[in-house]
């Protein structure tokens, strides 16, 4: 039977889609010559035969001519796919090492917008790990589903993190603003977001689909002057509603409690009035 799944990952490795299809039948039949292949997948034999040569220099099919017939078969998944994992860092390592022999290396101060939702949530955690002083992040149950493992404990031990988090679940490791996804009007919306703001300096917009699947738009800053005033207008809003939660709470100490909150975002605030300076 036919797995679209796994000859479409496949395809995403760099195998063609006459090399994903060998690969498939292989694993499911094993041991066997071209020439069965090519019957069994109604393909030519000189193209089987050529694409058997480009999986076995892939390092995904090996041969066996012992017996005077070559026999085909594959290795064991788990070696092809580390095979292809070493192979990535290897050329990774490689990759960085020239880019850092460039002699002009600028930081995009552009807005730029972001089409793969893999990348949203790579930059999301790039962000979490080069977090100097503060980072505040408001997020809908989907995409926050995804960040919340690069919110650990190690990382709130050297930063502030401040979630506004709609999934009414808690996360530890941070600040928490507890927001009521039902009052929102999703209907209206008909997705959900991710909005990342690091030290006043980088800024990450995301919208999904309603399901949190699909990423609809993206966009993606390092530009100063934009990053200052989207960081600055948040952190307001969080101590504003922080502090407004006390205002109508029944606690007889909601005075104290309202100065402790204020007091708690003075390092931030600090923090925003010294990069300030940086940009004017």
């Amino acid at each position: 039977m036919k797995n679209d799944t796994l000859l479409h990952l496949l395809r995403d490795l760099g195998l063609n889609e006459l090399e994903a299809n060998i690969y498939i039948w292989l694993l499911e039949n094993k041991r066997s010559t071209g020439y069965k292949i090519a019957g069994q997948i109604s393909k030519p034999v000189a193209n089987t035969y050529k694409a058997l040569k480009s999986l076995q220099q892939k390092g995904a099919v090996i041969s066996d001519d012992s017996s005077g017939t070559i026999y085909f078969d594959t290795i064991p998944i788990e070696e092809f796919l580390n095979k292809i994992e070493n192979e990535f860092k290897t050329k990774r390592e490689q990759i960085v090492n020239e880019v850092n022999k460039l002699e002009v290396q600028q930081e995009p101060t552009g807005i730029y917008e972001i089409k793969s939702k893999d990348l949203v949530f790579e930059k999301a955690a790039n962000m979490i790990r080069s977090t100097e002083n503060s980072i505040l992040i408001d997020g809908f149950p989907a995409p926050m589903k995804t960040i919340k493992k690069y919110l650990s404990a190690d990382r709130s031990k050297d930063i502030n993190i401040y979630v506004k988090n709609y999934s009414g679940d808690d996360i530890d490791n941070v600040h928490q603003l507890k927001a009521n996804f039902k009052d929102l009007p999703i209907s209206e919306l008909n997705g959900q977001w991710l909005i990342v703001l690091r030290d006043t300096a980088e800024s990450l917009i995301a919208f999904f689909s309603k399901d949190g699947k699909e990423l609809i738009h993206s966009i993606w800053t390092q530009d100063p002057f934009i990053s200052f005033i989207l960081f600055n207008g948040s952190a307001y809003e969080f101590n504003f509603t922080e502090v407004c939660e006390q205002v109508y709470s029944n606690e007889s100490n909601k005075v104290e409690n309202m100065k402790s909150i204020i007091e708690r975002y003075k390092n931030i605030y600090r923090y925003m009035r010294v990069e300030e300076k940086k940009y004017y």
